[in-house]
């Protein structure tokens, strides 16, 4: 990356990384609450839906950390595409970890918005880092422009 984005890519990645942790403490409150909430006699860890929507939220989280990972080896080695792999991981975590911490909310009921639980809070952190360090929009202009002009891989 350039002098002039590079604090930009760093950013972007920070943030993505911000999002990465605000997942995961959401994905640990889930799956701890479907272990002992019950519904109709069972827990709500023992319907194939709700281990599905657990199993869905773990690889997304995954991907999302590989990603930002992998952006900061790249734009710590000065790599010329760490600018475009920025953008994609911030995009890309930013996305999928504040449909995670959604998805929380959604396996929490109507708890998930209480302010007794911590997840209504990172619902509202989570969304504000799709539009902080450039929006997510921003994001696939800078990703597209780099693809069309340049050989990203």
């Amino acid at each position: 990356s350039t002098q002039s984005t590079g604090g930009l890519d760093g950013g972007r990645v920070n943030i993505g990384a911000c999002s990465v942790g605000g997942a995961y403490a959401c994905l640990k409150f889930a799956k701890s609450h479907v272990q002992v909430r019950k519904q109709f006699g069972e827990t709500l860890s023992s319907s194939q839906n709700v281990q599905f929507k657990l199993a869905d939220m773990a690889t997304n989280l995954h991907a999302s950390r590989l990603m930002i990972r992998n952006a900061a080896v790249l734009l710590d080695g000065n790599n010329p595409a760490g600018t475009a792999s920025a953008a994609m991981a911030k995009k890309f975590a930013t996305d999928n970890c504040f449909q995670i911490v959604n998805d929380s909310l959604q396996l929490h009921g109507g708890y998930g918005y209480l302010k007794d639980y911590p997840i209504e809070r990172y619902l509202r952190d989570l969304r504000v880092h799709q539009i902080l360090e450039g929006t997510n929009e921003v994001m696939r202009m800078i990703i597209s422009r780099k693809l069309l002009n340049e050989d990203l891989y």
